[in-house]
């Protein structure tokens, strides 16, 4: 029995899907100060992490390295 019901509630589910109706779009109108009124232009702004993940990398690696290096410094001083 509660198979069948699990069954049913399923097949409701797929058989009888509600109706999607998709987001009407949205103009947005931006005015800077002493400028016009622009409305539909999207401009990405550049946040600058982008353009420096392989300095950011590089880094990490030389940051290793040196640790690297100083642990084993120390190991055959000890």
């Amino acid at each position: 029995m509660k198979k069948l019901l699990i069954s049913m509630i399923v097949f409701v589910f797929f058989a009888l899907p509600a109706g999607v109706s998709a987001q009407g779009e949205v103009t947005v109108c931006t005015q800077n100060y002493g400028g016009g009124v622009v409305c539909g232009v999207h401009t990405p702004i550049e946040t600058g992490i982008a353009e420096n993940i392989p300095l950011i990398a590089s880094g990490f690696l030389g940051a290793s390295g040196v640790i690297a290096y100083f642990s084993r410094k120390l190991k055959k001083t000890e």
